[in-house]
């Protein structure tokens, strides 16, 4: 039976415990990780001459957790571990969007109550530009570990044999950036610098996932919940760039994990479902 975390009190339980306990959760799980790099500059193009050449494959989108969509990839293909990348929805301000004390239950900050996540987002890496110079940046962590459920199950600890090791690509889409109605009723970004430093977040994710060997990627609606990004230009942009050829052959699976319920409408998913699912990379 699905029992939903949302009392602050239940969270900041799961919040302590999860803090409490990585440090153990990681020395007892094999090929589990504290490490992580903050990158703070766009990486150099993937090298077509290293590329995988993987068959092409089709998007998905799901109505799911992040880490519960990562979880279902390592059960059906088992040749994915190691190769299973989480994007996270990142705050550039500080860790984990200040989740040790807001107990919010935003995209990243549901992450770090599953994982050992918070942990390697180092408070050194933070703040780093939203947008303009260097704000084309973020953290890669290799081996992160998923002990327990997501918070529509309580954040209960999962078995032993149900952890995952998946490796998060935190990087943070434009805060707020200013916006125009067109002439068509649509909401886009308003200045175009504002856009190409979307552009070049977006590429920053999977050419982190490319250059770490990363063939499963689980991807988000970036930036369109609190950041407020306009949902329908990024998912256009997320697909463009997906499809440019530099990328193609390097990824075996695609999802887009985008969590809808009752509280925060269908919006985003229905906008994503149309535009990515069923395209074929």
């Amino acid at each position: 039976m699905s029992v939903s975390l949302s009392l602050r009190a239940d969270r900041q339980v799961v919040s302590k415990d999860t803090i409490a306990r990585t440090p153990s959760i990681v020395s007892s799980t094999p090929g589990a990780s504290l490490d992580s790099q903050f990158i703070d500059s766009q990486l150099p193009p993937l090298d077509s001459s290293a590329c995988p050449n993987h068959p092409p494959s089709t998007i998905r989108v799901i109505n799911s957790d992040s880490f519960t969509a990562a979880r279902a990839i390592l059960r059906e293909h088992p040749e994915a571990k190691g190769k299973v990348a989480v994007l996270n929805l990142a705050s550039d301000e500080e860790r984990g969007g200040g989740w040790a004390y807001t107990l919010c239950k935003t995209q990243e900050e549901a992450l770090c109550y599953s994982s050992t996540l918070y942990a390697t987002l180092k408070e050194e890496y933070y703040p780093w530009p939203n947008l303009g110079p260097g704000s084309v940046a973020g953290v890669y962590s290799p081996a992160i570990v998923v002990f327990k459920d997501d918070l529509d199950h309580g954040c209960v600890d999962l078995p032993e044999n149900e952890r995952a090791i998946v490796s998060v690509i935190t990087v943070a889409a434009p805060c707020l950036p200013k916006t125009k109605i067109t002439s068509s009723g649509e909401r886009r970004f308003a200045k175009e610098q504002d856009l190409e430093d979307m552009r070049g977040k977006i590429r920053l994710v999977y050419r982190m996932a490319g250059w770490n060997g990363q063939a499963y990627l689980v991807l988000a609606a970036m930036g369109c919940g609190v950041y407020a990004c306009p949902p329908k230009q990024v998912a256009e942009e997320m697909k463009a760039i997906l499809l440019e050829p530099e990328f193609k052959g390097w990824f075996k699976e695609i999802v887009f994990a985008i969590y809808s319920n009752k509280n925060n409408g269908p919006g985003n998913f229905d906008i994503f479902n149309e535009l990515l699912d069923g395209t074929e990379v």
